[in-house]
């Protein structure tokens, strides 16, 4: 395969300039994809924490209503 002057063309030269923009390419993807992916992280960290609070009242809320059982029975005698 030859160019119009008679010259091969340089394999490395072609070879290079899809390499340049591929590697451009994924450069661009990688920081639109963290550009979407990183501002969720503090919505998705502030979720993960309310569902710790969460499960911290549901416990607290079966102790109650366990002493709550406890104390219905010496009160009402059942």
């Amino acid at each position: 395969m030859t160019r119009r002057g008679g010259d091969p063309p340089v394999p490395s030269l072609l070879w290079s300039s899809r390499h340049v923009w591929r590697t451009v390419m994924e450069t661009e993807m990688v920081g639109i994809l963290l550009g979407v992916v990183l501002p969720l992280y503090p919505m998705l960290f502030a979720i993960y924490q309310k569902i710790g609070k969460y499960d911290e009242i549901v416990e607290q809320f079966k102790q109650l209503r366990a002493e709550h059982e406890a104390h219905k029975e010496n009160y009402h005698g059942n």
